[in-house]
């Protein structure tokens, strides 16, 4: 049979199973080296509070605490929600970081 993937669409190497994690969106369960991860870091105060803060506040900016969380979708989802572009069979082997993504230089 022919391959799609060099990787069979998956990130396991020399590691047997894996475990399963839950999408967020639908709840089906996928691999964990298949799911699609993006982490995301949201303040506890929203915006429109921490206006209200700033001003009643004499401290410049104060550090809000906020929540990072890792949101994991299963491949079909993470289509649907357009986090992960459908590309064409010659650009599914390259291999690169998507400039939103990139380590800015210094």
């Amino acid at each position: 049979m022919p391959v799609k993937r060099k990787n069979h669409g998956r990130a396991k190497t020399n590691r047997g199973s894996v475990n399963n994690v839950q999408c967020v969106q639908c709840g089906r369960l996928a691999p964990k080296d298949k799911a699609v991860s993006r982490a995301t870091n949201n303040p506890i105060i929203e915006a429109a509070s921490m206006d209200d803060l700033n001003l009643a506040t004499i401290y410049q900016k104060p550090d809000v605490p906020s929540f990072f969380n890792i949101d994991s979708y299963c491949v079909s989802c993470a289509c649907h929600l357009r986090i992960v572009k459908v590309r064409s069979e010659y650009h599914r082997k390259e291999r690169y970081v998507p400039k939103a993504l990139r380590p800015k230089k210094l």
